[in-house]
């Protein structure tokens, strides 16, 4: 019994250690070839990266790697979807330098949306938040949409404020899209797909679940906060026509602990099927 009781707690001390200190900076690039109909031709082998759940507190190690990875790979857009700050008005110091060079790293054609954690804990208002955001090069979708053009062709990228806390407005930023024959939406929250409707969208990009942060294999994920919890954790899924991808995120709200789920850099590649 003793014996079980060491081996039991060493495993434990282990999985902790793992999960506290290797895992949260073992920061990956996932690959991911989009298949698109109505992609312009103009658009074929668009690169996008993604990046979600910054949960920014400082500009230390992390900060750090994710600024290399990205900066190797000389994508043509910055997609970033939400959940960005962590830190209170008077400590944003550290963050906005960050985000300075986020900005920095393709001027112009940085853009993002809000997550639930600037609504629910108030640590910056929303306005000052998006503001400070505009500063640092990175603009904002706040229920509305842009046209991305090359040459003469231009595809259409929607964004909506968080679905989670019902401060999205899909209608909102719908308007004027009639005329495009490709749309890509970011939102924060896998629920934004209770808006849908098929054929509104062809690629939607969301985060918010942290890839379930904790996925013990053979056992459930404990716990998502989104209506369909573990359904839709992280990856590619085809639901109602349309393609939507959950990046597992770069950070977390309060603790930095990841079990099989590591933080995740996206490289999306979009093809004209």
């Amino acid at each position: 019994m003793n014996f079980l009781i060491v081996v039991g707690t060493s495993l434990l001390t282990i999985f902790l250690i793992y999960s506290f200190f290797k895992e949260p900076f073992d920061i990956r690039l996932e690959r991911k070839t989009i298949f698109l109909t109505k992609l312009p031709e103009n658009f074929e082998g668009l690169k996008i990266i993604q990046i979600s759940d910054l949960h920014s507190r400082r500009f230390g190690r992390k900060e750090k790697r994710v600024l290399e990875i990205m900066n190797q790979q000389k994508a043509d857009f910055i997609f970033i979807t939400g959940d960005i700050n962590e830190a209170r008005k008077k400590n944003v110091g550290p963050c906005i330098e960050f985000w300075n060079k986020l900005g920095e790293l393709n001027v112009g054609n940085v853009y993002a949306v809000l997550g639930n954690h600037i609504h629910e804990d108030r640590k910056i208002e929303p306005d000052i938040f998006i503001n400070i955001l505009r500063e640092s090069g990175i603009k904002v979708l706040d229920n509305e949409n842009v046209r991305l053009s090359r040459g003469e062709q231009y595809i259409c990228l929607l964004g909506v404020d968080d679905p989670h806390t019902h401060n999205s407005d899909l209608v909102k930023a719908y308007q004027g899209t009639d005329d495009c024959s490709c749309r890509i939406l970011l939102a924060h929250s896998p629920d934004i797909l209770e808006d849908i409707k098929f054929g509104d969208m062809d690629l939607v990009l969301v985060g918010h679940t942290h890839g379930g942060q904790v996925k013990i294999p053979g056992l459930p994920c404990f716990w998502i906060s989104t209506k369909h919890h573990s359904k839709y954790m992280r990856g590619l899924f085809n639901i109602k026509g349309v393609l939507m991808y959950i990046n597992r995120g770069i950070s977390s709200r309060m603790f930095s602990f990841r079990f099989n789920s590591r933080p995740e850099i996206t490289l999306l590649t979009l093809r004209k099927r």
